[in-house]
């Protein structure tokens, strides 16, 4: 037809009204049966996307089939409007991680998706930070029967969002092969289904592990020799799931040699508390270090308070210590006063019993501890 159409209009015909207007009528036609311009991709995700160079260059090979603008000038138009609301800064992020989504069908998949998360009791900023999140698996997964399981197990979309960003595999792991058999089993070691919805946040992980992973973060913990259904079991878990069966053997070793602790006076104060293994060695000889040298504690005062040396130096040794010498030498609290049960108050009740008791008497205090909190050299005060 196309050959048609140029042999036609190639004639020297003579001038006609016809004959223009069947010249018209061709051309007319060979413009509407036109192919539409090429799609420049690495150009419209860097200037409509946001994207940099570098990041446009890996998400080209997702979109380079689009043969035009429309359907993701769809997608980022919904993506900026009144239902999600991200900047330009959040659409070049989700672009970024997941550029397929610009592919994806505005009614039939981003509309559908953002109903079922609101249906399942999410609200816009949950949504919005699921997208920001996890755009992969937001675009492409099939999300009712995760949301089904995690929603009532964890108790609140607001932890199950906490725990999403920074496990995604919640989403993507199989909840019959791999998270459910690993309920069961630490079930089984004598956890409850709430202390292991508790565990959780912090270790999302141990449940979507694969079982044989969480059944070595088992054994790991029963050779800190706490008893498995005993209150502190969770901390040992807890513990262990971060800590190899290599790193856990180093962590005991460097309590012996830092502290000069036997080995059977590791082990107990590990048993007694395991999460005294997740301090670092650096900060284990800092601490040690201030309590010996500065406060001038021995090691036997730390062993029979091990958790003293898993307080913040600069946040809560420090600053304490130096409260502590100030009300010592104005006469306020007894010379031989122990540091810990300083250190131990939250910081509502050692500002209320420490600070503001003594406010009147010593009207600087709260300022050059605060002070010392920030890591300033606090100011001498007055009496």
């Amino acid at each position: 037809m196309l050959l048609f159409h140029k042999q036609l209009l190639s004639l020297r015909l003579p001038a006609s009204p016809v004959i223009f207007s069947l010249r018209r009528a061709l051309l007319s036609t060979s413009v509407a049966n036109a192919p539409p311009a090429p799609f420049a991709v690495d150009d419209y995700l860097v200037t409509t996307c946001g994207l940099t160079p570098e990041q446009a260059l890996k998400a080209a090979k997702h979109v380079s089939h689009c043969k035009s603008t429309s359907n993701a000038d769809s997608v980022l138009a919904y993506l900026a409007g009144p239902t999600l609301r991200f900047s330009k800064a959040d659409i070049a992020h989700i672009v970024a991680r997941d550029p397929r989504i610009l592919n994806c069908s505005v009614d039939s998949t981003l509309k559908a998706r953002v109903a079922t998360l609101r249906g399942y009791g999410l609200s816009e900023d949950h949504v919005r930070s699921f997208l920001r999140m996890a755009p992969g698996v937001f675009r492409s997964i099939s999300i009712q029967e995760k949301l089904g399981f995690w929603l009532p197990f964890l108790g609140s979309p607001e932890k199950f969002i906490r725990i999403l960003k920074r496990n995604y595999y919640l989403l993507t792991s199989d909840l019959e092969r791999v998270v459910k058999p690993n309920i069961a089993v630490l079930l089984e070691s004598g956890l409850s289904a709430d202390d292991i919805a508790k565990m959780c946040v912090p270790n999302s992980r141990l449940l979507t592990s694969s079982p044989k992973t969480v059944m070595s973060i088992l054994q790991r913990a029963d050779k800190l020799g706490v008893p498995r259904g005993s209150l502190m079991f969770r901390q040992a878990v807890t513990t262990t799931t971060g800590l190899g069966a290599e790193t856990m053997a180093a962590k005991l070793k460097l309590f012996e040699e830092i502290l000069g602790w036997s080995e059977a006076e590791v082990t107990n104060v590990v048993r007694i508390n395991p999460t005294v293994l997740r301090i670092s060695g650096e900060k284990l000889r800092r601490a040690k270090e201030f309590l010996t040298k500065v406060v001038g504690v021995d090691t036997r005062y730390i062993l029979a308070r091990p958790s003293i040396v898993m307080y913040s130096l600069k946040c809560r040794l420090v600053p304490r210590h130096y409260v502590m010498k100030v009300l010592q030498e104005n006469g306020l609290i007894q010379k031989d006063q122990s540091f810990y049960t300083m250190i131990t108050p939250s910081e509502k009740t050692f500002q209320r019993r420490h600070i503001d008791a003594h406010r009147h008497v010593l009207p600087g205090l709260a300022e050059a501890y605060a002070a010392a909190c920030q890591g300033k050299p606090p100011a001498e005060v007055a009496v």
